[in-house]
């Protein structure tokens, strides 16, 4: 009796080989400019993102451990006074930082940071590797694609398991091969050893406020390095092996198509989202929503006249109840806190998800008034992370506000100003040359030398 043939692993094996081929292949002068511009300033915003909890404690520990330690001054650690340490450990404590304060980009289509999951590794290496802006850029591209690519295949992954486990690996490694321009054959085998060294951290670790799954990043830069070490040698994982892990391992069924439609046409990089407010992003359509009701009635600010406080919202941001976080990243992670910080603050209030806000008085008694309810209908993406909120006054009044996609997502994208703006409040103490840094290199896009400088250079004008 013959063997049996998986043809959706042959497809998957078929689908990641082309994959491969086109982006071993990717040359900076074929990106179009408006996708190159994007990574600019997603690499920008990310760079701001890690540089905004450099103060955290663990961080900041975790950073001073690194300083300490006598190795090569090879790449810089993002935080203030730029110190520099070997190339491994600026990738993990860059790793460590980057979605400490859920701050970086992300992509909607199925849940995935790529940028957060590839650039400390990428940004690393480049600088010690001395590599020019223009190859840390196509890697960023790269890698960005693949990591779409590998979550929209899985999509099934979630909401049991976390994108920053299943994909950090992967994503990591995918943007030092292309830095390191690998070949097809060796980026393949980069994959598929990266992909059999995920990490299948819980979805409900954030939720519950498991400061771990910060780290998971971090782990991704040394394991995305580790599998490139190993792909130079010949060592990989099998050609089907990525649907082995993520289908018969994980259990999400394969999409192989996804692998390969639309390369070079429809650029994922183009469709990703950036953030305002530091939560998830689930959370901010009520955020908004709620804004809204505020500045209508101005008196609600503060939450004493509110009774009760309805949020309806998709079936993935169900998960995001838990009323009583005990940690910082809970708290990220709760549409009760962050739609009662916004009740009692204001949406962009800087304490809004810091340490202070989890002994807030004025949040824990508005936590206790909020209750959830799924929508009965939700539209596709873009559109599918919208929320409705209802507020019950202490005098009967009801007030509603629906949101149907946050400001920032694919549906209403952050102009480019709005975003630098951004990176600036968060850069300004502690690099306050990031973002006419991430200005001069946008405008340098396909015409000038500033793309050509070393990776090295221009991050050192990030600090001056």
């Amino acid at each position: 009796m013959g063997k049996n043939v998986d043809h959706t692993a042959q497809q998957v094996a078929a689908g990641l080989a082309q994959l491969c081929t086109w982006a071993a292949g990717l040359k900076y002068e074929a990106i179009p400019q408006r996708v190159a511009t994007q990574a600019v300033l997603i690499l920008g915003d990310n760079i701001a993102a890690t540089l905004s909890a450099g103060d955290e404690p663990e961080v900041r520990a975790y950073h001073e451990q690194l300083i300490a330690r006598r190795t090569a001054k090879e790449a810089t650690l993002l935080r203030r006074g730029a110190p520099r340490v070997n190339m491994i450990d600026a990738a993990v404590g860059n790793g460590l930082a980057v979605t400490w304060n859920e701050l970086d980009d992300g992509y909607t289509r199925t849940a995935v940071h790529p940028g957060a999951l590839s650039q400390p590794l990428i940004l690393a290496a480049a600088e010690a590797g001395k590599l020019s802006m223009a190859e840390a850029l196509t890697a960023t591209i790269g890698a960005y694609e693949i990591g779409t690519r590998f979550a929209r295949t899985w999509p099934g992954t979630l909401p049991r398991l976390h994108p920053h486990g299943v994909y950090n690996a992967v994503c990591a490694a995918a943007g030092m091969a292309l830095l390191h321009k690998f070949d097809a054959d060796g980026l393949m085998r980069a994959l598929t050893a990266a992909s059999t060294m995920v990490s299948p951290g819980p979805y409900n670790h954030p939720i519950q406020g498991a400061l771990v799954r910060n780290a998971w990043p971090a782990a991704g830069a040394w394991l995305g390095l580790f599998a490139c070490d190993m792909a130079r040698l010949g060592v990989a994982g099998t050609a089907d092996g990525t649907h082995d892990i993520y289908s018969n391992g994980l259990g999400a069924p394969s999409k192989p198509e996804e692998l390969s439609a639309g390369l070079g046409q429809d650029w994922t990089i183009c469709d990703g989202y950036h953030k305002l407010f530091g939560a998830c992003h689930h959370s901010h359509a009520a955020m908004e929503a709620i804004e809204s009701l505020v500045a209508e009635r101005p008196d609600l600010r503060g939450g004493r006249e509110v009774a009760e406080v309805l949020v309806e919202g998709s079936a993935m941001a169900m998960n995001f109840d838990n009323a009583a976080p005990e940690t910082t990243l809970g708290a990220k992670f709760s549409i009760p806190h962050a739609v009662a910080a916004t009740l009692a603050h204001g949406a962009g209030a800087p304490g809004n998800f810091l340490d202070e806000s989890l002994r807030d008085e004025a949040i824990i008694e508005l936590r206790k008034r909020i209750a959830m309810r799924q929508l009965p209908t939700v539209k596709p993406w873009p559109l599918d992370r919208p929320a409705r909120v209802t507020l019950t006054l202490k005098d009967g009044t009801r007030l509603v506000a629906a949101c149907e996609a946050a400001l920032g997502s694919p549906a209403r994208p952050l102009d480019a100003e709005r975003v630098l703006a951004k990176i600036r409040d968060l850069s300004a103490d502690s690099a306050p040359g990031l973002e006419e840094s991430v200005q001069t290199l946008r405008v340098a896009i396909g015409s000038g030398d500033e793309i050509r400088q070393s990776c090295a250079t221009w991050v050192s004008r990030l600090f001056s």
